[in-house]
């Protein structure tokens, strides 16, 4: 339950609303893992139902009253066991991989073209990556731990590396791509 174990490690900087829970993730661990407002509100009901949580209930003046959630002991507890237990390997599943694999029914340029848009659209990417890296030093500032900082740092470097890497093989494989035999159909 990664993004429970996430609203936990939020909860446990400081008690959240689910609005502004949406916010943190957004601003902090979107490089590597979303979440919509509906999946956290879901979420922190289970983990209230499990103990993990709880809620107090906040009035405002002219506007709807305000959910606000706190980690309890167990909660802690529960992440303190989360974090330190080894997660196994998730395999990746890249649909573009899987227009590769069957594109052998179109031309050698179609396929480099997926390849440079791919490329377009990594690049794209680690651009947001750099608003990552300001959000990383902003809260850094909030927080004062260095060792808090130094640990966001590794989640954003290995996004960076990740697609800078991938990068890397799709312009080493782009001239395999351009020199690929003339189209060919399966035999029937």
């Amino acid at each position: 339950m990664p993004l429970a174990h996430a609203i936990l490690g939020f909860l446990e900087y400081q008690s959240m609303t689910g609005y502004d829970l949406k916010k943190f993730f957004d601003q902090s661990v979107a490089h590597f893992w979303s979440a919509t407002q509906s999946h956290i509100y879901k979420a922190l009901e289970n983990l209230e139902k499990e103990g993990f949580v709880e809620s107090s209930v906040i009035p405002q003046e002219g506007k709807p009253n305000r959910k606000q959630y706190q980690i309890t002991v167990k909660g802690r507890g529960e992440l303190r066991q989360w974090v330190s237990t080894p997660m196994p390997l998730e395999v990746t599943r890249e649909a573009w991989l899987i227009q590769i694999f069957f594109a052998h029914g179109i031309k050698n340029e179609e396929i480099v073209q997926l390849f440079e848009k791919r490329i377009e659209a990594i690049r794209e990417y680690l651009k947001q990556c750099q608003i990552a890296q300001a959000h990383i030093d902003e809260n850094y500032e909030q927080v004062g731990i260095e060792r808090m900082r130094e640990l966001w740092q590794l989640t954003l470097d290995y996004g960076t590396d990740y697609y800078e890497n991938e990068i890397a093989w799709l312009e080493k494989t782009l001239p395999r791509i351009r020199e690929l035999p003339t189209l060919g159909i399966p035999k029937k």
